[in-house]
């Protein structure tokens, strides 16, 4: 539930409750009527049942006329209301009531069950009539508890009816007036929405409450320090991850030109002094081979070195051919297992070689991930250039079909096998990273960043 509508039903249920207090002290009020006016008739049929009998002991009226119920009968009765006079083993000795009609307003069965259970059955009043200390029987004033709750249905429906289209017209209002007050509310889900995307430009306007005002200032605050921050990381994640690149391209090219020249010189020279050694010195000529052997070994350990550090061909041929050579690497190695791909599209030459160099780790870390993991007969890599205006970028996509061997690896594709390397160039690159299991089954890792 949102904050509107948890605040409408909250005012709705206190105009309910609201409802509910006045007509329970409507209800209370028209008992405790009921109850006065019984508590009156029943006083005065016995103040003139006691007169009757003062009168009959002064000879001024004759015991068989007691009681004179004429006189009581000539009392005006409330609808549903009784009187009643008991002899003192409690038998009726006379009793008179009045008839309530309930048709022109009818009364719910449902509110009379629920009258009765609030309030109780009957309001009864009882008061003893006697003279000189004889009691001489009881008067009883009795009003109908449906004739009660007609009564206060009577009084509360026409309030009922007008309170409740008065809450509802209240709930509308209240809807309305809400909405209007937290409609800056919606702005800023939506900039927190944007924010966690990554959208760091993402900027909240003024608004005209204060408290809400505040909020849009500290959130903007907090995007520029972040903004700030994330550039400042990025520019030194970028520097960093150059300055790694041209470090090993710089001890590359420093073993290439000095190493590697030595050592084909030292390996012509083993060829040289083992087919010396042939004519002149055969003694010599096992020493001379494992010489010989001994360079061709460490050139070729040069050669893998020289590749982990920095292709050559990258700069010599370009980023597409050395990504054409490490997918036939991978071709060779799997021994037609895995089928590894590639398509590109667009031009890649005019990359930079930081860029280049970047382009190719990532590959080559993913490729050597789905070498290791992904058990798949197929992997596809694809390249594009996209333009969007003046914006060029690359998009990166390394797509496996495999069902993986380490389970809780792929549950947590930004933890181990090599990721966390990728997602460092990638903010290096200002870019965007996605890795993990695809719904159709596979592995995927997308990458896109401004070229």
């Amino acid at each position: 539930m949102n904050l509107k509508w948890l605040l409408v039903s909250r005012i709705t249920l206190v105009a309910v409750v609201c409802l509910f207090a006045g007509s329970l002290i409507a209800i209370y009020r028209v008992s405790s009527i009921a109850a006065h006016q019984n508590a009156e008739l029943s006083n005065s049929v016995s103040r003139q049942l006691n007169l009757q009998l003062l009168r009959i002991d002064t000879m001024l009226d004759i015991p068989k006329r007691f009681p004179d119920w004429d006189l009581v009968t000539s009392y005006a009765l409330q609808p549903g209301q009784c009187v009643q006079l008991l002899r003192t083993d409690g038998s009726v000795w006379r009793s008179s009531c009045s008839g309530f009609e309930d048709v022109s307003n009818p009364t719910p069965r449902w509110f009379i069950d629920a009258h009765t259970y609030l309030i109780g059955g009957e309001a009864r009043v009882a008061l003893p009539v006697s003279y000189r200390g004889h009691a001489e029987g009881t008067v009883i004033a009795i009003s109908n508890p449906g004739a009660i709750a007609t009564e206060t249905w009577r009084t509360i429906a026409p309030v009922l009816g007008f309170s409740a289209l008065l809450t509802a017209l209240l709930c509308v209002m209240t809807y309305y007036v809400i909405d209007r007050a937290l409609r800056p509310t919606s702005e800023i889900l939506s900039g927190l929405n944007r924010l966690a995307k990554g959208d760091l430009d993402t900027r909240l306007p003024r608004f005209r409450l204060v408290e809400i005002n505040r909020i849009s200032e500290v959130f903007n605050t907090l995007a520029d320090d972040l903004k700030n921050t994330s550039s400042e990381r990025a520019e030194f994640a970028r520097r960093l991850v150059d300055a790694q690149e041209l470090e090993r391209r710089h001890i590359a090219r420093e073993l290439h030109d000095e190493i590697a020249q030595k050592l084909t010189a030292l390996s012509a020279l083993a060829a040289c002094l083992r087919i010396a050694a042939l004519q002149s010195s055969k003694e010599f000529v096992v020493e001379a081979k494992e010489l010989e052997d001994m360079a061709s070994q460490l050139m070729v350990s040069l050669r893998k070195t020289l590749a982990h550090l920095r292709p050559q061909e990258i700069d010599d041929l370009g980023l597409l051919p050395s990504l054409e050579g490490l997918i036939a690497a991978h071709n060779k190695q799997a021994l037609g297992r895995t089928r590894y791909t590639i398509e590109a599209t667009g031009e890649f030459e005019n990359l930079n070689s930081e860029t280049s160099a970047h382009v190719y780790r990532i590959i080559q870390e993913a490729l050597n991930n789905a070498a290791k993991h992904a058990n798949a007969q197929n992997v596809r890599v694809t390249l594009d250039q996209l333009s969007r205006g003046d914006l060029k970028k690359l998009a990166l996509a390394i797509v496996d079909d495999g069902k993986g061997t380490q389970p809780e690896v792929r549950r947590s594709p930004y933890v181990g096998s090599g990721l966390v390397g990728v997602r460092e160039r990638v903010t290096a690159l200002s870019g965007s990273f996605d890795a993990g299991p695809l719904m159709n089954g596979g592995f995927g890792l997308r990458v896109e960043f401004p070229s």
